[in-house]
């Protein structure tokens, strides 16, 4: 909260000044706000062509035909005529007779205005001076004759602005004497449409005369010379319809030649004038440098086209109005709010993108309300409210630098030798001030460039010995998600960093490790109150891997954890040599000691007691059996140990699967025939050669062979065959014996497992024969299975690869 107070007075304090600056451009910078209304009205662009309105004009043509100006009166009262015969609604003279000629030449004007009974004359104010007197201010007007048979008179100046452009004309205008006249082109309006003095109501602000509304104002503007000031009452503002020549455009020549159609002046206003430039009844105005054709001019606009353009902007309700005051300094106050906003609350791309936005509503809002609804924005204030934002974006970019000083210097505190001395001094230096100002930017990038430098090899020293560890390594923050593990630990689990990385450390565990979920859960909770907990779990691949898993709590100080580390190692070789301990226990135990029981009693019995030859054959023979049946035990034993430690390579060599079953069978048929059991061989001639150590093969088909002989009825028969199956050859070995349970399918690859019934039977065995067939036929890539014959018995069906 204190920082909010702290910048409270900062803001109010940006606020007020901006403020202030929006109220000394608007009344101190006019010509601001003016250039502002001549962009809208060019961005607008023409309206379209006025129809209401033609302009009969004395241009270089007329001159060069009639002849120079000026003309005498009877020119102008025959082209008078022809508008009457042609029934122009309205005439508009902007030629002030106000010298005698020839009697003649001015009474015939003067017939020929009073047979229209709709001509407009102009007057225009002007000043005196006289030694003893202030200087009076009069009315210029036409000739009496001519005023008199006039329908009305209105005065035609249009005063430019503080930036020399008629953008403006003031609705009525009075001598010192108070005789008032209204504007030219709103007297031609009334006369036009019939408008007399009883239809004519001024309100504040308004000016209503027929059916049409004007909005005026009593403008004040300031000069840019200190203490001067215009006051312009009852004005309103000109809503241009276009560049010069916007409106319908006839030479005075053509009309006394009688080339312009009826059409074009029956029932429209008719306004005549001066707009040869040699004449100098010109103005600037808005669309000076903008011809019809969106082309680059530099044709100012005759007197008699502004008032055309006050015509059509009253005829076609196209006035324009302005805001109060108040309300253009309430939405310069709107867009400073909101621009202080954006920067205080937003950073990056959403600042500047907010910004952007604000700044387009506040140009295509004022281009929409001026040329939809004919209203002048205050695009100036606006603009100017708009540019608060540069220094609030400099004096949150100095807060930013110093701030980024302070941490720097706080970063080489916290980390002594990343830098020299020299240097190091200088950058832990903190801002003595908030009034200091910040280091420069080249500064602050050699320092971050060497704090990062230095950083970045530190942290590549620390991933190089964490990705050396022959450990796996997994850190967890304290809601439980995975931040780092090391290549070991990702190769341990067989996962990509994506899997591992923001995991949760318990289901991971429990997933990938086959933990049980309580006790991964215990050992986390012990490592992050202060226990090392180490579990020992499996990880399910083709071989069986295990592992310890040691944790222990992150500390960032002491009696503070901020996570759990986890330490795994590989016990599969110290796994492996307890299994082996066990598993030689347990043959010690069990399988060799029944044997070497028999050897030694019945030798003690031959040793010390005199016995009958019959009797000393049979134990002789036993003692024989079980010597035989403990090397076998031994030889099978060694054998499967070898293989399953790697210490028994392959050796891989072409074999023939057909001669390879036959040397099986041959080597068996003696034990078969005492047996009676009949062999069958079944190997088609497109059997390929397997890619196999011909040795171990042959073991692995003659062990499945000699149980299929020793656990099958005499008087049976036992088949091996062979046949392809999708890219391996499937050896497999019937026999009409009876069968293994479906509850010890499971079971029948185990080391030293045997059925009830063969444990029991005379047949020797240990156990080990399967594991041995299986594990010869995983080291080739293949597998060992075991189905139960349709009329009995067993079928073992060795799967091997065609390639290794």
């Amino acid at each position: 909260m204190r920082g909010n107070y702290s910048r409270s007075p900062r803001a109010i304090l940006i606020l007020l000044v901006s403020s202030a600056l929006v109220a000394l451009v608007t009344w101190f910078a006019p010509g601001l706000s003016a250039a502002s209304l001549n962009l809208l009205f060019r961005l607008r662009g023409p309206l379209p062509a006025p129809t209401d309105v033609t302009i009969v004009a004395i241009d270089d043509e007329s001159l060069r035909r009639i002849g120079q100006w000026p003309w005498p009166r009877s020119v102008i009262a025959d082209a008078l005529d022809r508008l009457t015969e042609a029934g122009a609604g309205g005439v508009g003279l902007d030629i002030i007779y106000a010298e005698p000629t020839n009697a003649e030449e001015d009474q015939r004007l003067a017939a020929s205005i009073a047979r229209s009974g709709r001509v407009v004359l102009p007057a225009q104010l002007y000043e005196t001076f006289s030694a003893n007197s202030a200087p009076a201010i009069n009315w210029l007007r036409p000739l009496p004759a001519i005023a008199r048979a006039a329908r009305a008179l209105g005065h035609a100046h249009v005063a430019p602005g503080v930036d020399g452009m008629a953008r403006s004309v003031q609705l009525s205008k009075a001598d010192d004497r108070g005789d008032r006249l209204w504007a030219f082109g709103m007297e031609v309006v009334r006369v036009a449409e019939g408008i007399g003095d009883a239809d004519l109501e001024e309100r504040a602000g308004l000016l209503r005369f027929g059916g049409h509304r004007v909005p005026v104002l009593d403008e004040e503007v300031r000069d840019s010379i200190p203490g001067v000031l215009f006051v312009r009452p009852n004005e309103t503002i000109i809503n241009y319809a276009g560049p010069t020549r916007s409106f319908a455009h006839y030479s005075m020549a053509d009309l006394l030649e009688g080339k312009i159609p009826s059409a074009a002046l029956a029932g429209r206003i008719v306004l005549i004038g001066a707009t040869a430039p040699s004449l100098g009844d010109t103005r600037v105005a808005p669309f000076m440098h903008f011809s019809a054709g969106g082309e680059q001019g530099g044709q100012e606009m005759p007197g008699v086209e502004i008032h055309a353009n006050l015509i059509h902007t009253i005829r076609g309700r196209l006035s324009l109005r302005s805001l109060p005051e108040e309300g253009a300094f309430l939405l310069a106050i709107v867009v400073i709010l909101c621009a202080m906003l954006t920067v205080r609350w937003l950073d990056g791309w959403r600042q500047v993108g907010l910004l952007a936005l604000l700044l387009l509503a506040i140009l295509a809002g004022s281009f929409l309300a001026f040329s939809r609804y004919h209203i002048i924005p205050p695009l100036v204030p606006m603009l100017t409210g708009f540019g608060v934002v540069v220094p609030l974006l400099l004096n949150r970019a100095l807060a930013a630098s110093r701030e980024l000083d302070r941490k720097l210097a706080a970063l080489v505190s916290s980390q002594q030798g990343f830098l020299t001395s020299a240097e190091g001094e200088d950058v832990s230096r903190q801002p003595s001030s908030a009034l200091e100002l910040p280091r420069s930017l080249a500064w602050k990038l050699r320092a971050v460039d060497d704090l990062t430098t230095r950083l970045v090899a530190r942290m590549s020293f620390i991933d190089r010995i964490l990705s050396s560890m022959g450990e796996g390594v997994l850190v967890s923050d304290l809601t439980g998600r995975i931040l780092f593990a090391n290549q070991e630990a990702m190769r341990i689990f067989g996962c990509r960093e994506s899997d591992v990385i923001g995991a949760w450390f318990d289901q991971f565990l429990i997933e990938r490790g086959r933990l049980e979920p309580t006790a991964a859960r215990d050992a986390i909770g012990g490592a992050l109150s202060g226990r090392v907990a180490q579990l020992e779990f499996e990880v399910a691949l083709a071989e069986p891997q295990y592992y310890s898993l040691l944790l222990s709590a992150l500390v960032a100080q002491p009696d503070t954890a901020i996570g759990v580390v986890a330490l795994i190692s590989d016990i599969s070789r110290r796994v492996e040599m307890d299994r082996l301990k066990t598993e030689t226990l347990q043959l010690v135990s069990h399988e060799l000691r029944t044997p070497l029981t028999s050897i030694r009693g019945l030798s003690d019995v031959l040793l010390k007691f005199p016995v009958a030859e019959e009797q000393s054959r049979e134990m002789i023979d036993t003692i024989h059996a079980e010597s035989v049946r403990l090397g076998e035990m031994l030889n099978r034993y060694l054998d499967l140990t070898r293989l399953e430690s790697g210490a028994q390579a392959l050796q891989l060599a072409p074999v023939p699967c057909g001669r390879l079953i036959d040397d099986c069978i041959h080597n068996l048929s003696v034990p078969a025939a005492e047996r009676r059991i009949r062999l069958h061989a079944e190997v088609p001639p497109t059997i390929p050669p397997l890619q196999a150590d011909g040795l171990l093969l042959r073991q692995a088909v003659s062990n499945l062979l000699g149980n299929a002989i020793k656990y099958s009825p005499p008087d049976t028969d036992v088949t091996i065959a062979a046949e392809l199956q999708s890219g391996a050859v499937a050896i497999h070995v019937r026999d009409q014996g009876f069968g293994v349970p479906p509850e010890a399918r499971d079971k029948i690859f185990q080391k030293f497992y045997r059925l009830e019934r063969d444990a029991s039977s005379p047949v020797v065995g240990a156990g080990l024969g399967l594991p041995l067939v299986k594990e010869i036929a995983e080291r080739h890539g293949g597998r060992v299975t075991l189905q139960n014959g349709p009329a009995g018995g067993s079928i073992f069906t060795l799967y091997l690869p065609l390639s290794v």
